[in-house]
């Protein structure tokens, strides 16, 4: 009997060292969104890690990366011998810094994997592509999570200007586009030379090229990164029309260079200690105070003595003090030690006393520049309810003091103690151990308080109804979210219809109040009631050239009267005033 000759199809499946293996949370929901960015070359495995009963927090984050799932989740994708194995997880590498990250690719090398990349590595690597050291940032997560992410940019060099985190605590799959367009215009700001938008369970692929157009900048997002990361590492081209990114080559390498680490050595490796094994000297970050003499040529020998003890200076200011001297704060990253930084800029510059030359360790939120840092702070502070709790918040992170309080009555001022006088009559005393106050920070303290605490302009308009009753207009500050609320349920209260079954969140009922790009007229009782609301929202949120369409409240006791006729004529001349 004659053997039929074996057949074979001409598809083939991917050969070894083209594909890419993916490890994701096991929440993650958005694979086929991460198939879009893959061209017919490569293809994806992707694995899970354990399901892990928490909500999105860091805690959830460490049990996403720890090192046995992640060791078995990276053996499980290795058979079919991709290039690449990729941790897609934002939170996941970024949780426990830089060394976190460190820690991940080393796993995953130990597991077998070929090449590893992380997605916050992949970010880094991104900014580096593209040659951007200041960004905006869009997170889902709780505030505790968006910090850690600024820290860890930070380690790089990176500057986040400003950044909106939408507080979930799961469910990120469930975010619109609409909501992720409205978080990224409102965290861009105009010295962000970048936005990024983290988590890889966020929905992104179809707003980038979009958002770009509209902000004339690269717009960065989680998936985007791993996937032009992980396919340049195997040797292919992501597919992404219209998003800048994708058009950047890898850097060679294609791992971020650290440029500042301002993480502390673990305790079991201070420095002094004896062990067998050479260790290697992590950079860190330091705040440099020095006093020096108003004369020409002093701040020469300061930078001069810094480069040469290895300390890269990353930025200056110069405090005001008293007619003879002024202070001079450095930021400085490198290997040198604080020890070794004091010793050579006291002998570079001389000086005397206990102020003369302070080193301490630095926070990198300090790496914004203080003008952008001292404003940020204000208006978090008028957000803020509780009196002057928002204050003494804001003054302790602009002053950098050990703690700000409120006290009765003015208290003894010295060096190290700033009073200065609150809104509500008490006195704010400011308490510093690590450096005495200078006389710009005095003013710099004073100003933000009278921005944290100014009253908003409104628009002043007022009507006087045929009943005689006398209403004012103003501006919407965004607070107006409950009353908005009220007046939108008492409206629908008597139309005809199932009104009952429509909902809305907060988030709908804050971008009635703050549109992006448009505006929002209030109208109000002399009692404070407010009965009457004008806003322009955009048609279309995806497409920012779209018209704006006006929205018209007014409530069903004061319908009749002229109000919305009145309140149509003000908004038109409020929005081109």
């Amino acid at each position: 009997m004659r053997e039929e000759p074996e057949t074979r199809s001409t598809e083939a499946g991917p050969q070894p060292g083209t594909s890419v293996g993916v490890i994701v949370p096991y929440d993650f929901a958005l694979d086929r969104e991460l198939w879009r960015w893959v061209p017919d070359t490569s293809s994806l495995h992707v694995t899970r890690t354990p399901f892990v009963a928490s909500p999105v927090t860091a805690d959830q984050a460490r049990a996403i990366n720890d090192p046995e799932p992640v060791r078995r989740a990276t053996r499980d994708l290795l058979v079919p011998e991709p290039g690449v194995v990729a941790f897609s997880c934002t939170s996941g590498s970024f949780v426990d810094g830089v060394r976190g990250e460190d820690a991940l690719i080393t796993v995953m090398a130990e597991a077998g994997a070929p090449r590893a990349i992380t997605t916050t590595g992949a970010l880094v690597t991104a900014c580096t592509a593209l040659g951007v050291d200041r960004i905006a940032v869009v997170t889902p997560y709780v505030d505790d999570l968006t910090s850690k992410l600024e820290a860890f940019l930070a380690a790089y060099g990176i500057a986040t200007v400003h950044s909106v985190g939408l507080g979930l605590l799961g469910q990120i799959w469930r975010v619109s586009h609409s909501e992720v367009v409205r978080a990224v215009r409102e965290a861009d700001r105009p010295d962000a030379e970048a936005v990024f938008i983290s988590c890889t369970n966020l929905s992104t692929y179809d707003v980038i090229a979009r958002l770009e157009q509209d902000l004339g900048k690269p717009v960065l997002t989680a998936n985007q990164v791993t996937m032009w990361a992980a396919l340049g590492t195997a040797g292919h081209a992501a597919v992404g029309p219209g998003q800048a990114l994708i058009s950047c080559a890898l850097p060679d390498g294609g791992r971020p260079v650290l440029r500042v680490v301002p993480e502390p050595p673990p305790d079991d490796c201070a420095a002094g200690e004896d062990t067998d094994e050479p260790t290697s000297v992590m950079p860190v970050l330091h705040k440099v105070r020095v006093r020096l003499p108003d004369e020409s040529g002093a701040l020469a020998r300061l930078t001069a003595a810094v480069a040469g003890a290895g300390g890269n200076i990353l930025s200056l200011s110069v405090h005001g003090q008293d007619s003879r001297s002024v202070v001079d704060e450095l930021l400085v990253g490198g290997t040198v030690t604080g020890d070794r930084l004091r010793e050579v800029i006291l002998g570079a510059v001389g000086g005397s006393g206990p102020d003369a030359v302070l080193v301490v360790a630095a926070d990198p939120h300090e790496l914004v520049d203080a003008p952008t840092r001292a404003l940020d702070l204000a208006v978090q502070s008028r957000g803020r309810d509780g009196g002057d709790d928002g204050l003494l918040q804001g003054l302790a992170a602009l002053l950098q003091a050990d703690e700000v309080v409120a006290v009765p009555e003015r208290p003894h001022d010295d060096d190290h103690l700033l009073a200065l006088p609150a809104p509500s009559g008490n006195w704010l005393a400011a308490r510093r151990e690590w450096a005495p106050f200078t006389v710009t920070e005095s003013a710099r303290a004073e100003a933000f308080l009278r921005a944290a605490t100014a009253s908003p302009r409104l628009g002043g308009y007022d009507i006087v109804l045929p009943t005689g009753e006398e209403l004012s207009a103003g501006a919407a500050t965004g607070d107006e979210v409950v009353e908005l609320d009220a007046l939108l349920r008492t409206c629908l209260a008597g139309l005809p219809g199932e009104h009952e079954m429509i909902d809305w969140t907060a988030a709908d009922l804050r971008s009635v109040l703050l549109p992006p790009g448009g505006g929002c007229l209030t109208v109000r009782t002399g009692d404070g009631t407010l009965v009457g609301l004008a806003s322009a929202l955009a048609a279309d949120e995806l497409d920012p050239t779209a018209a704006a369409e006006p929205i018209l409240l007014v409530h069903p006791l004061y319908r009749g009267l002229r109000l919305g006729r009145w309140l149509r004529r003000k908004f038109a001349e409020y929005l081109t005033a």
